[in-house]
């Protein structure tokens, strides 16, 4: 999360006081404005970061490679919303009659549900039960109606958001849609635990094709993302690449 930050307050230790500035100078420049907020959304790049455009374009570098590819789009982790709505806008731009693939946000919204032996030499201090919560449920919700009033075919659902702990919600959606594919399924966790569970049950349903995103490959602050990957799949297995302008993530087309 430090470059393409998602919620700079979650990170204060891994930016410089001219980045925290920065934020605090843009927030006051919004209120200065006098800017209804559509206004400022509308002309979102007068006061988007430059961290925030880049994640943007990671998500559309990584939609790319699988608009041809049959099957859903999964997220584990979905914070406030950023990733999986990119997604879903970038769906509803490219594809708006595709009405199959849909897009599946899996979150528990009330904080890390555990922590386990095998994320302990992280030094994050948000590695603790209840950490990284994000209280974005209720409103989460209510925009994914408004996105589905302004798209193609809005009277088919196409975003679905599963509340709770993962290692538990993720067999469970399984087990209810056995028809489930994959194209896409972005893993960012942080966790070793749902992570591994994500591995052992969700690889088997992604085609030639598809993407595996990993959003803390290789983070001393989240080891135990790498170290399920190694327990399940084996890091060599894997042709890892990441998008060249974006800070962190790692991806692999599966073959």
């Amino acid at each position: 999360m430090s470059e393409n930050i998602k919620n700079p307050n979650i990170e204060k230790s891994r930016n410089t006081e001219a980045q925290m500035n920065y934020y605090s100078e843009m927030e006051a420049l919004m209120s200065e404005s006098q800017l209804s907020y559509n206004e400022i959304i509308q002309d979102f790049p007068v006061f988007a970061s430059r961290q925030q455009i880049t994640y943007f374009l990671e998500r559309y570098e990584l939609y790319k490679k699988i608009q041809n590819i049959p099957g859903s789009i999964l997220e584990l982790g979905v914070a406030g919303g950023f990733g999986l709505m990119a997604l879903a806008h970038l769906c509803s731009i490219f594809e708006p009659t595709h009405y199959v693939r849909k897009l599946v946000g899996f979150d528990t919204f009330e904080g890390f549900p555990s922590v386990h032996e095998k994320d302990a030499s992280s030094g994050a201090e948000h590695m603790k039960i209840g950490g990284l919560a994000h209280n974005s449920y209720g409103y989460l919700k209510k925009a994914i109606q408004l996105y589905d009033s302004n798209r193609h075919l809005s009277h088919l659902s196409k975003i679905e958001l599963i509340k709770g702990d993962i290692c538990e919600t993720v067999p469970a959606f399984l087990s209810e849609n056995p028809h489930l594919t994959i194209s896409m399924l972005y893993l960012d966790v942080d966790l070793y635990e749902p992570t591994k569970v994500a591995l052992e049950t969700l690889v088997e349903r992604m085609p030639r094709g598809a993407v595996i995103v990993f959003d803390e490959l290789n983070h001393f602050d989240y080891p135990g993302e790498t170290i399920a990957l190694q327990e399940v799949l084996g890091i060599r297995s894997l042709a890892l690449q990441r998008v060249p302008f974006a800070s962190m993530a790692a991806y692999a087309v599966l073959d």
